[in-house]
């Protein structure tokens, strides 16, 4: 009987590496996916609000074809799908109006490049940072963020996918994990047997899911990020944001490029018609009071360099957003530009004592 049971579980061992192996994960932050429009070329994208052609320059963001050397001075932009700008023409997303505007304000040669990734955290805007935006060189890079959802892009509890890059706060430092294995017992098991990897795995994900469930109380868990309550587990979630941003400040000045925060609003946050809408699906939140969380972000981000707060330009003003997608429309685009342009071009005039001779 003991023999079958040994077998048995070898059977089951050698299944699971032949079929479906589980590598032990969590030595190395996962790929960094960025999303479908990757591919370069011109793309049609039509849906019920918007019918547009999104460019994707050779080096695979939406963004016009970048020349080499950049002209100077050169400002990158990493954010998500509101930097990306994949809903309107190329001339109307962030980073070209922000580029036409900071020209005009005195700066004639100066470069914006965009580095946008739909559902990026921070922990992706660090990737990025790191393997396209620091090789570019930059004097200023501007992390663009959303209040709404990059707090809870940045924990696998919240965030619920395992596709992207995580990191837990450890003593302090920041460590990369992956979702799957951050709630895994690491044990004997997990280390030598892929059959015991892939159950725990599996449990694991049951657990992400009910967690999800149960943070969310009956409403979108994204909108938990306004909760005057707040779950422990979103604290976590502020710290390791508060950690990965201050890393980016660090890296880019190690670098010798200044860094600043763009803190962009959604629609809810910004204009009644929206926050009527949300409030009518989701009565809980009616008491709420959403800019909480804008504050909190613009508090974290001061403390790590400049940040400008796009809130008071975009408020008020229902026709910056698609009602139903969310992004904003090109009239958002160019109001949140020219209210940023006030805060680079000044950024620019003041070049970082750390920078090194183009």
């Amino acid at each position: 009987m003991v023999g079958g049971c040994v077998l048995a579980l070898a059977g089951v061992e050698g299944g699971v590496r032949v079929v479906a192996p589980q590598p032990v994960g969590a030595a190395k932050v996962p790929p960094l996916l960025r999303g479908g429009l990757t591919r370069p070329g011109d793309h049609p994208v039509r849906t019920r609000e918007y019918a547009t052609t999104v460019h994707v320059n050779p080096a695979g963001f939406v963004d016009r074809d970048w020349t080499a050397p950049p002209r100077r001075p050169l400002v990158v932009v990493i954010g998500d799908s509101f930097v990306q700008a994949a809903q309107v023409g190329l001339e109307e997303g962030f980073g070209r109006q922000l580029e036409t505007r900071i020209r005009a304000a005195g700066l004639p040669d100066a470069e914006v490049r965009s580095l946008g990734v739909p559902g990026a955290g921070t922990a992706t805007a660090l990737g990025v940072l790191r393997q396209y935006a620091l090789p570019m060189k930059p004097d200023l890079v501007v992390l663009g963020f959303l209040v709404a959802n990059d707090v809870l892009n940045n924990h696998p509890l919240l965030e619920g996918k395992d596709d992207k890059p995580f990191y837990a706060l450890r003593e302090g430092v920041l460590v990369p994990v992956d979702a799957p294995s951050a709630l895994a017992a690491e044990g004997w098991g997990w280390r030598h047997s892929q059959s015991w990897r892939l159950v725990a795995r599996t449990l694991a994900t049951r657990r992400v899911a009910a967690r999800k469930l149960a943070l969310g109380k009956g409403i979108p868990l994204d909108l938990r990020v306004h909760d005057p309550a707040p779950d422990p587990v979103w604290d976590e979630a502020w710290a390791v944001t508060d950690a990965l941003v201050a890393a980016m400040a660090r890296e880019s000045a190690a670098a010798g490029a200044r860094f600043a925060t763009a803190l962009f609003p959604d629609g809810p946050t910004s204009n009644a018609r929206d926050h009527d809408r949300l409030v009518a699906s989701w009565p809980a939140a009616a008491e709420w009071d959403l800019t909480r969380a804008q504050a909190r972000a613009e508090g974290m981000a001061r403390a790590h360099g400049p940040t400008c707060d796009l809130l008071p330009a975009l408020r008020g003003d229902p026709a910056f957003y698609l009602p139903e997608d969310g992004h904003w429309t090109a009239a958002g685009h160019a109001r949140a530009a020219e209210a940023a342009s006030t805060c680079v071009a000044p950024w620019l005039a003041t070049p970082s004592p750390a920078a090194p001779s183009r």
